[in-house]
């Protein structure tokens, strides 16, 4: 049987929701559909999509309007070679990090660096070691409930069951250890 008409009849049989069909219409088509959408796009993955979407869309849209206007391979690969080129004009730009320029020497951009700068590091540093400092002043208990309240994010409820305390404790501990926390901190300013 001719091609063409092979696919033609592939196509209005998918139409009518035949996976068979489909299958078939895949087997014929896909390596073509994919070398046209390589050819184009010169990226692997990026192709597969496009051939995926092209196969895709003769599922899902209804073909019987497009029966009898020479429905054939020809015909898919420009629907795929739309699509490449459609996906080709929405990728966005890249730009490599490290490059060879005509006489061989590599080449990189330079990344800003986005941890913080020498000023701030400082006044981080400073603040962590006054808060250590007024964390010590704390008895043993106290500090232990503001640790696993702030540090492991646990609730009043989980850190009770934990310290084997009574809840109202907690609580009580939590409380009075930001008050004296924060008045230790700004006398330390």
């Amino acid at each position: 049987m001719d091609e063409r008409l092979e696919i033609e009849r592939l196509l209005s049989r998918i139409s009518l929701r035949d996976a068979v069909a489909f299958k078939a219409l895949y087997a014929i088509a896909a390596k073509r559909l994919l070398a046209v959408a390589y050819r184009v796009l010169q990226d692997r993955a990026m192709a597969e999509d496009v051939a995926q979407e092209v196969f895709i869309k003769i599922w899902n849209q209804s073909v019987p309007r497009l029966i009898g206007q020479n429905l054939s391979l020809a015909w898919l690969c420009v629907v795929t070679r739309n699509r490449a080129i459609d996906a080709l004009r929405k990728k966005k730009p890249e730009t490599p990090l490290f490059w060879v320029d005509d006489k061989g020497t590599e080449h990189s951009h330079d990344a800003e660096d986005e941890s913080a700068s020498p000023l701030p590091q400082l006044i981080a540093n400073q603040e962590g070691a006054r808060l250590g400092g007024c964390m010590s002043q704390l008895e043993a208990g106290p500090r232990q409930a503001m640790l696993l309240a702030f540090y492991d994010g646990l609730t009043h409820i989980q850190i009770a069951a934990r310290m084997h305390r009574p809840l109202g404790t907690v609580k009580a501990w939590t409380r009075r250890s930001l008050a004296r926390l924060k008045g230790c901190m700004e006398n330390h300013i």
